[in-house]
């Protein structure tokens, strides 16, 4: 464009000097001397010169051009020029004096329309058809004006239904995603069952919006807005649900009604429960089922509702017989949802199908017809249905260059597009060096490559636009960059940690961690400040990396994982891992066991465990039984409760965690079931709580070489206290503690 305005400035001055020759004029009855006499004069451009910019415009804008207005692209753009320029000579005209009442062109072809007679050799002096008076306007008074309304995904639209069955009502759903036909037509996809009758065949009939100020589930009064704006037609034979479409659930709608026109929006229904065009949602991509992935959904009926997919692809039945293949999710969707727009951030992901929800108040399933599959390429989706009959409209923001490297080597021109991805392209016009076209990488950014290596200090400017599909574009955006000195980084492989995930525990206090990266890369792990070891990533592009000596165990932690290739270094957090504490155990006595009521308890755990024991029994004396069970971790001191009581006994416990107790009393003769618990302090009980128990019983035996003929104490006396082993929590080192112990008064 710079060269056009150039010789624009030069036509100027020529017309200048041509006003300056003839002395003075008249303009509006005021002489002006020569140099107030304005620096301007029409032009007219040839076609030809525009061949590279009518090159860089959209595929979608230049058949416009040819079918709306019966010219090339080319001849568009040169046309474009000439107008510009009989703008900004009127305008200089005006700041002259001259009065100038409006500009038409036809083509090339200028009329300036001016105040007075005294106002016409001025504007024949600029090279312009000249009328004195106002232009002709147009009569608008029998036209229905109206604004136009984005259509978006979530919005409620119905068919109304005038026969046996629905006399009078209709059938509603809700809106997916706005996209396009393979001509570039408005046209939203839904869900299937949606435009089909009882017998599956598709309806005949139009489509009207729903107008709600809020979910219909927290606003039911619908009735009053009925009929609403005409939104459109079925698409003929792209409804698929029923015998014969098993697994399909879609359907387009082709937006015809002239108060709307499809945009890359969901309806936000204020977050929830509000007006759906309150917090709207912009569609910059579609995006495949991912399990765990969370995914809200948008409807009529229930507005925003949130879940977590459970499966990728699934096929499942519904009561009345059919079936429907799709994402598996836990999120409300309830009658008159169905069709409406599921989403992962800002990506489409497919629509409403099925649930079986009866109420949000409730929990269950609901089932999801993709957009594009959860590989991208699922035949149960709108890609696998309609392939490049239909195309999603999403938001393109405008590219940018942020930069140019320049080496012997050649030169590098790097830019991004925000919040654009692998699905995008641009295409960028660069003064003096020509035209480019480059995808994008997966987050968003291209590169343009030259053999040639440009002067250092360079400034280049640019014009670059931003495409999705056919139809979705950015606007067209222009800047400049300067060159700078240096090569780009060599692309390095992401780095990706594939196992283990967040959130994940374990009993190995080294597990493996496992990814892929840039082959040859450095790869390490740290817990905090502290290092667990390193690895090289394989030429395959694969690591492994064990840690070489034990993680964090009981508590919660984060593991970084760090790659370094030259200068790109990549991290990555595996959050909330978790090594569970090895569980306690009981070796004395073992199960089943018959033993002698001195019996000495025995068992392991871990180091710095603490350790509680708890001890019920059954004893039978006097036909009267007696069930004991010990206090929990959280006994109180026996002066505070009377069911308390205490045993003494020996506890220790070594540094590796091997614990025994010792009674001071024998037990007497009984049945009983024994149970030792281990816990930490400050632990996270689901990595470092255990327990484990054994029954054992007691028999007192006779001992013919035992010359004192003692027997073990009779504690199971009814007229005396019933007294257990119960619980205690010790740090490691063991000591003598008295243990406490809650004794039922009653048999249970």
């Amino acid at each position: 464009m710079g060269r056009y305005r150039g010789a624009r400035r030069l036509a100027s001055v020529v017309a200048a000097s041509a006003l300056v020759g003839t002395g003075a004029f008249a303009v509006t009855g005021v002489a002006y001397a020569d140099e107030s006499t304005p620096e301007a004069a029409l032009e007219t451009f040839e076609a030809a010169d525009f061949a590279a910019q009518a090159a860089a415009l959209p595929s979608g804008l230049k058949d416009a051009i040819q079918r709306d207005l019966g010219i090339s692209a080319e001849q568009y753009l040169a046309n474009a020029e000439a107008a510009k320029s009989a703008s900004e000579v009127a305008a200089s005209l005006s700041a002259a004096g001259v009065g100038i009442e409006g500009v038409a062109i036809d083509g090339q072809d200028v009329t300036i329309y001016v105040s007075a007679d005294a106002d016409v050799d001025a504007a024949v002096a600029v090279g312009a058809n000249v009328k004195v008076g106002e232009p002709e306007s147009g009569d608008y008074s029998g036209y229905d004006w109206e604004l136009k309304r984005d259509h978006k995904g979530g919005y409620g639209y119905y068919f109304p239904l005038d026969d046996d069955d629905h006399f009078g009502g209709f059938l509603r759903c809700s809106v997916g995603f706005s996209g396009y036909t393979s001509g570039g037509a408005d046209q939203f996809f839904t869900a299937g069952h949606c435009g089909v009758d009882d017998d599956y065949d598709e309806f005949d009939i139009p489509a009207y919006h729903l107008e709600l100020d809020a979910p219909i589930m927290v606003d039911d009064d619908i009735w009053g807005e009925i009929p609403g704006e005409h939104v459109g037609e079925v698409a003929g034979g792209s409804f698929n649900f029923g015998p014969g479409f098993d697994g399909h659930d879609g359907g387009l709608i082709n937006v015809t009604g002239s108060a709307w026109e499809g945009a890359p929006l969901v309806a936000g229904w204020g977050g929830s429960t509000g007006h759906p065009d309150d917090e709207t949602v912009t569609v910059y991509d579609s995006i495949g089922a991912v399990v765990g992935a969370e995914a809200c959904k948008s409807g009529a009926t229930s507005g925003w509702t949130c879940g977590t997919i459970s499966e990728a692809e699934r096929s499942v039945e519904f009561g009345s017989g059919e079936t429907v293949t799709g994402f598996i999710f836990d999120a409300c969707m309830l009658g008159g949802d169905s069709g409406g727009s599921i989403v992962v951030g800002n990506y489409a992901l497919g629509v409403n199908s099925g649930s079986t929800f009866s109420s949000c108040d409730q929990s269950g399933w609901g089932i999801g017809y993709a957009v594009e599959g959860p590989d991208g390429g699922s035949e149960f989706s709108a890609f696998g249905l309609y392939g490049a009959e239909w195309e999603l409209n999403v938001d393109v923001n405008d590219p940018s260059i942020d930069e140019a490297l320049t080496s012997e080597a050649g030169t590098t021109i790097e830019g991004s597009v925000d919040n654009a991805g692998a699905n995008h392209r641009v295409e960028v016009s660069i003064d003096e060096l020509g035209d480019f076209e480059a995808d994008l990488t997966a987050n968003g950014t291209f590169a343009i490559s030259l053999d040639d290596e440009l002067e250092v200090g360079a400034e280049y400017a640019y014009e670059a636009q931003a495409f999705y599909g056919n139809f979705s574009q950015s606007g067209v955006a222009s800047g400049s960059f300067t060159v700078t000195e240096g090569e780009p980084e060599p692309d390095v492989e992401p780095l990706v940690v594939d196992s283990p995930n967040d959130g994940q525990t374990t009993s190995n206090p080294r597990p493996p961690f496992e990814g892929t990266g840039e082959p040859g890369a450095d790869v390490s792990l740290t817990v905090g400040d502290n290092e667990f070891g390193d690895t090289t990533v394989a030429d395959d592009g694969t690591w492994e990396l064990s840690p070489e000596s034990n993680l964090p165990r009981g508590q919660r932690f984060d593991a970084t994982v760090t790659q370094v290739a030259g200068d790109d270094v990549q991290s990555v957090v595996v959050s909330d891992l978790g090594i569970t504490l090895p569980s306690v155990s009981i070796t004395v006595p073992a199960e089943g066991d018959e033993v002698a009521g001195d019996v000495v308890f025995e068992g392991t755990s871990f180091p710095g465990a603490l350790i509680g024991l708890q001890i019920e029994g059954t004893l039978s004396q006097a036909d009267e039984e007696a069930t004991l069970s010990a206090a929990s971790d959280e006994a109180v001191p026996a002066d505070e409760d009377e069911d308390m009581v205490t045993w003494e006994g020996e506890f220790e416990i070594d540094e590796d965690g091997n614990w025994s107790f010792t009674p001071d009393e024998a037990l007497a003769d009984g049945e009983y079931t024994f149970t030792a618990f281990a816990t930490v302090e400050d632990g996270d009980p689901e990595l470092t709580d255990s327990e484990a128990s054994v029954d054992f019983t007691v028999v007192t035996r006779d001992d013919d070489d035992d010359d004192d003929d003692t027997e073990l104490p009779d504690t199971g006396s009814s007229t005396l206290p019933i007294i257990l082993v119960g619980v205690g929590l010790l740090a490691a080192g063991g000591a003598a503690i008295a243990l406490r112990a809650r004794r039922n008064t009653a048999a249970v």
